[in-house]
């Protein structure tokens, strides 16, 4: 697929920009895709249209900070897999929704080691959305918490608050499953 955006692309500058784009921020968009399409193939049209859209814009995208970037594109193959989400009014069945705790992690040990992998996921899906999504950003993701605020449009102090909030919810909510 690289080289169908490289074809795209007018001159060199742009090309590398494309690529190092690619390099980096493909497999999180794919993630950010997947996690709100519950879905491999809609997940990377997604990506592919999202994609298309910054090979589009690659001129502005040229100038915005480097270290901004890759919250641009995560933030564009969110917006896109949301339309896609709607264009298609899918009902996801539960069984069709990832696993988020499959893989126990420190985090996954140290604050919530007494609950197995199947609560925890139960207990993420029942989230709300916005909390869910700060949640898996930061810990599944591993995103920094300035590019989750990026992502969300807020700043950093808000971002914080947010992810201890969803924190606080996720305790509530597996304390309510026990």
């Amino acid at each position: 697929m690289l080289s169908l955006y490289l074809s795209l692309v007018d001159n060199e500058e742009q090309r590398t920009l494309v690529e190092q784009i690619y390099s980096d921020c493909e497999q999180i968009m794919y993630r950010t895709a997947y996690s709100i399409l519950h879905n491999k193939q809609d997940a990377e049209d997604a990506v592919h249209d999202a994609f298309l859209r910054i090979v589009s814009d690659i001129d502005r995208i040229a100038s915005v900070d480097p270290g901004k970037r890759r919250n641009y594109a995560v933030i564009v193959a969110k917006n896109i897999a949301i339309d896609h989400y709607r264009k298609n009014k899918k009902q996801v069945d539960i069984e069709d929704v990832p696993e988020y705790a499959d893989e126990e992690t420190d985090v996954e040990r140290s604050a919530f080691g007494e609950y197995d992998a199947a609560a925890l996921n139960e207990a993420l899906l029942r989230l709300p959305e916005n909390y869910r999504e700060a949640l898996i950003m930061y810990y599944y993701h591993d995103m920094p918490l300035e590019s989750v605020a990026g992502t969300f449009g807020i700043s950093y102090e808000a971002a914080k608050a947010k992810l201890f909030r969803a924190r606080k919810k996720l305790y509530v909510l597996l304390k309510e499953g026990e």
